[in-house]
């Protein structure tokens, strides 16, 4: 009988062998003798595009398979590996619900802290509103937090006043804010329509992890809003990442394409992990698991992703 940690390594490399996603033919007219795209014959186009679809059913079927094993698996991994640990989730406006939920899920199952949740609203990151959460972040800033002089935008300092008042010290552990001007902060931004999230519940975090979805830019008529949003949300998590602090950011393996939020923060090769296909229980995991090696002063990229350096940091020794 295989080991758990023989189970787990396993199952990552099953995971990310087969999390690749298939591209798609252009089927010619239905003419029987009409000549394929690459010189064949449409019956043999038709064959070859049945072939995929085939080939595509069964990966889906065994990766399927490969995350219920693994979202069993990932609390056995990741248990007991944040006690005491005070962690914090962010969600993105285009996070999914279910991503956020089972990387919380996991949190809890490592037995950190739960500092609370924040759900950052669409306004957040519209052009139209971004003078007033400029304007709003600088009026409520934290006493004796720093705004960068050199990058003004909304983006940079929300993400700056956010982790004033949301974070530890992290070399003393003491809290960055006072409770008045965190909550002051807080508020501010709740009143305002750019955050949500629900009272009594925020403490000071080590360690933040912010779970975004898939957004990408695109060609259509919400294609400048898309890169505003995506650029926004970059510099929003260049600007907290620039507290000294652990932070995790994890997406839908869509965002580490092109111009998405996990290709730009990846190649700004920054401090802040990252973990790509956070809708997948190996990615999950792997989320944790990065929250662990930031505490420890570590740092990585994770994912299924071309970009990506691995499918997780190390496993526990202990396993």
């Amino acid at each position: 009988m295989m080991s758990p940690k023989s189970l787990v390594v396993a199952g990552l490399g099953f995971g990310a062998a087969l999390g690749i996603a298939l591209g798609t033919l252009v089927i010619a007219p239905n003419m029987d003798s009409a000549p394929g795209p690459g010189g064949e014959s449409t019956d043999e186009v038709r064959e070859k595009y049945s072939e995929l679809v085939m080939d595509n059913n069964i990966a889906e079927a065994q990766l399927d398979s490969a995350d219920s094993v693994m979202a069993e698996l990932g609390r056995f991994v990741v248990d007991g590996t944040l006690v005491q640990r005070p962690v914090m989730v962010l969600s993105m406006p285009d996070a999914d619900d279910a991503d956020v939920k089972a990387v919380k899920d996991l949190l809890g199952s490592a037995d950190s802290t739960d500092a609370g949740s924040i759900k950052l609203t669409d306004k957040f990151l519209a052009q139209d509103s971004a003078d007033k959460l400029l304007s709003l972040v600088t009026s409520t800033l934290p006493a004796g937090a720093k705004l960068d002089k050199k990058k003004v935008d909304a983006g940079t300092h929300s993400g700056q006043a956010l982790a004033a008042g949301l974070l530890m010290d992290a070399k003393t552990t003491q809290p960055l804010a006072s409770v008045e001007d965190r909550a002051t902060l807080l508020r501010a931004l709740r009143d305002a329509g750019y955050i949500d999230y629900k009272d009594g519940t925020i403490l000071p975090a080590q360690a933040v992890v912010v779970v975004g979805g898939g957004l990408v830019p695109g060609d259509d008529e919400n294609s400048a809003a898309k890169k505003y949003a995506i650029d926004t949300t970059v510099k929003f998590l260049e600007g907290f990442g620039s507290v000294d602090t652990a932070m995790v950011y994890a997406g839908r393996v869509q965002s580490a394409g092109d111009d998405g939020v996990l290709d730009k923060l990846r190649a700004a090769k920054t401090g802040i992990s990252t973990v790509d296909s956070i809708d997948h229980p190996v990615s999950q995991m792997a989320t944790v698991l990065a929250v662990k090696e930031q505490l420890d002063g570590g740092k990585g990229v994770y994912g299924s992703a071309a970009n990506a350096e691995g499918a997780a940091p190390a496993l526990p020794k202990d396993l």
